[in-house]
């Protein structure tokens, strides 16, 4: 190292507390997504909430079924608004619907409400998926940025688990008290929005819709040189939805979508159905287990942050992607081939771990292989599309289970993950280490089938 490479660096850097800032906020709405599935699940599993309401199972399926619904319009919805109207407003719009919906929580009398609510929960935070992860990618050095991304996936792992120890331990001193615990997102989505009052907005937004001097107004409050990080090579485009679906960029939309659908099929069907599945492996205790559970993903999580910009993308996604599928065709036929228990739940533990390492890359992948007219149209679209995948499993698995039998739903869900292993082997790119400028672009031979209006310019 020379005497000027770390001058250097900070110059073609943003200042290290602006990115940490930056990463807290951004990261705060993936603590909220964690954090308001788990109170919802922790609400549903007592029983005042369904006494106090009058709900039939139908409705409680219903409730815990909205806020992933919403997440389905919300993504793709307010990411292409994103695209439109700038990373900036949306940042703040999406977290102030979020502390409204949440406040409003207190006064839920009637299931339809609980309903509403859910679903307007869920849209604003498929949005924020959609807004955070460009916004902290735009701003974050090619050569770390996979770990500052991977904060935020680790961070709704937090989120989960702080609402789950709050929810279990309000409702079992007082039962009554569920429409607090419901409540209670609001006050970290309050300390969030603070944080996020007088963010820039994103250089590379405002270069691609040609506002030069607002960017270098930008570059200037964040002391980082617009020569850096290939700024000054972001090209000037319009935002078009249908550029998604275009030959040139066909190919990362699927990659995008069906990856993410690989990674959390089994995952939210075998959260939901996490009883069945630990009581079958001995587990008798289903909240020991899920905590267990969710700390070992969490784990998992924390690897895969510290390998992301050490061994690549690539390697991060097809290893455990195919370790998942192995280790639960293990567990459905642990039975049938009379393995000890102990294998079995090592095993089950085992998937959880990996499937944390390659679920930090679902806040990483989507945003680098876009271009910035549609980064958060791209990876919206990629979040929904992965939440139909959940909404689909979390409906199949209980109606398989009850007529195959654990094995087969488990081979499925396997099979799920062999799916994935093979397209990332087929269409995975390795974009650790590289500009967003060269990750999101791409060579052809009319720039207008890109929905842009330069010439071409060159790619990794």
């Amino acid at each position: 190292m020379t005497q000027n490479e770390p001058r250097e660096r900070l110059h073609n850097e943003p200042n290290p507390s602006f990115l940490r800032r930056l990463t807290v906020a951004t990261g705060g709405g993936m603590f909220l997504d964690g954090f308001v599935f788990a109170t919802i699940a922790a609400v549903i599993a007592g029983t005042a909430f369904s006494r106090e309401l009058g709900l039939s199972p139908q409705t409680l399926g219903l409730i815990s079924a909205s806020t992933l619904v919403g997440t389905m319009v919300g993504g793709p919805l307010l990411g292409y608004l994103t695209d439109r109207v700038g990373r900036k407003p949306m940042f703040i719009i999406d977290l102030c619907i979020f502390l409204v919906a949440s406040l409003s929580m207190l006064f839920v009398t009637e299931a339809w409400q609980m309903i509403g609510l859910g679903v307007v929960l869920g849209v604003v935070i498929g949005g924020d998926y959609a807004i955070g992860s460009p916004l902290l990618g735009e701003f974050a050095p090619a050569h770390n940025r996979g770990r500052y991304l991977a904060v935020l996936e680790i961070l709704w792992n937090v989120g989960y688990v702080v609402a789950f120890f709050v929810g279990f331990v309000v409702l079992s001193l007082v039962p009554d008290a569920w429409r607090f615990v419901l409540a209670s997102s609001a006050i970290p989505a309050g300390v969030i929005l603070l944080l996020r009052h007088g963010l820039p907005e994103s250089p590379r937004w405002l270069l691609g819709k040609g506002r030069v001097e607002d960017a270098r107004k930008v570059f200037a409050e964040v002391g980082v040189d617009p020569a850096a990080e290939g700024y000054l090579q972001e090209p000037e485009t319009k935002t078009q939805w249908r550029l998604l679906f275009s030959r040139a960029y066909i190919g990362r939309t699927a990659f995008a979508s069906l990856f993410w659908v690989c990674i959390v099929m089994p995952y939210f069907a075998l959260t939901f159905f996490q009883s069945e599945v630990l009581s079958t492996l001995g587990i008798e205790n289903a909240v020991v287990g899920a905590l267990l559970g969710t700390m070992i993903a969490l784990l998992g999580a924390g690897l895969g942050w510290y390998l992301i910009d050490k061994v690549g993308r690539r390697p991060l996604l097809i290893v455990p992607m195919f370790v998942c599928g192995i280790a639960l065709t293990v567990v459905a036929f642990g039975d049938l081939l009379g393995l000890p228990v102990f294998v079995n739940v090592i095993c089950f533990f085992g998937y959880l771990f990996f499937y944390g390492i390659m679920s930090i890359l679902c806040g990483v992948y989507p945003l680098e292989v876009f271009p910035t007219s549609v980064r958060t149209s791209g990876l919206g679209l990629a979040s929904g599309v992965s939440r139909i995948g959940a909404a689909i499993a979390t409906f199949l698995v209980p109606v398989g289970f009850a007529a195959f039998g654990l094995a087969p739903v488990l081979l499925a869900l396997a099979a799920v993950s062999f799916f994935g292993g093979l397209i990332s082997v087929i269409w995975a790119p390795e974009t650790a280490q590289k500009r967003l400028t060269e990750t999101g672009a791409r060579v052809v031979q009319d720039a207008k089938k890109m929905g842009s209006e330069t010439v071409r310019h060159s790619t990794a």
